[in-house]
C-alpha cells in the first residue's frame, strides 16, 4: 500500500437486490395464528402462517417437524379446518423459531373452497397485498 492509495476512491460493496417474486401464484401476507397436526401426532402444535396460497404457506413454530412429506390437519381460528399432505421445501432456524416453506401436495377442491373463503372473510384486506 503506497501513499496515494490513501486518497483512491474505495470500491463500494454491491447492493443487495430487492427481493424478486419467482413464484408463478404470489402468497398473501396474513401473519395469522394456527395450529396443526400431523399425522400420527394426538395434540396440536401452536404456530403461526406468516403467507399462504393455494399451493403452499409460510410456517412458523417453535417446533421442529421430523417427517418433511406428511399429512396434517391446519387450523386456523377453530373455525377452518384443511387436512392435507404437504412437502416441507426449506427450513430455517431463526431467533429459536422454526421456519418452513411448506407445499401442498394434495388438497381436495372443497377445502380449496374453503381456503378462499377464509381469506376473504378473515383476511380480505390481504388480498390486494401480495408479497
Amino acid at each position: 500500500m503506497g501513499l496515494l492509495d490513501f486518497f483512491r476512491k474505495k470500491k463500494e460493496l454491491p447492493q443487495k437486490p430487492a427481493f424478486v417474486e419467482r413464484r408463478f401464484l404470489p402468497r398473501w401476507k396474513i401473519s395469522a395464528p394456527a395450529k396443526i397436526k400431523a399425522a400420527g401426532e394426538t395434540d396440536y402444535t401452536p404456530c403461526e402462517i406468516r403467507d399462504l396460497n393455494m399451493r403452499g404457506f409460510c410456517l412458523v413454530t417453535s417446533e421442529k417437524i421430523h417427517d418433511y412429506n406428511t399429512r396434517v390437519e391446519l387450523y386456523f381460528n377453530d373455525k377452518y379446518f384443511f387436512p392435507a399432505d404437504i412437502t416441507v421445501t426449506w427450513h430455517k432456524e431463526e431467533e429459536g423459531k422454526q421456519i418452513y416453506g411448506v407445499k401442498f401436495e394434495q388438497v381436495r377442491d372443497a377445502d380449496r373452497e374453503k381456503i378462499y373463503h377464509m381469506m376473504k372473510e378473515n383476511f380480505s384486506s390481504c388480498f390486494g397485498k401480495l408479497i
